[in-house]
């Protein structure tokens, strides 16, 4: 990890992010370029499957 005089925070607000995505059966990716920033594309599904409702009660 870099210091906070480097980047601010910690880095792992993306790993949560990350988490919560796949948790609902989705995707995340980043698209970068050198010196011009970064995005950061996240699909979900519409509808989730009755299995993956069922895993969260």
């Amino acid at each position: 990890m870099h210091s906070k005089q480097q980047y601010q925070g910690t880095g792992i607000g993306l790993a949560i992010c990350r988490k919560i995505i796949e948790t609902h059966n989705g995707n995340i990716t980043a698209r970068s370029i050198p010196n011009q920033g970064t995005t950061f594309v996240i699909t979900l599904p519409i509808e989730q499957s009755l299995d993956k409702q069922n895993e969260h009660i």
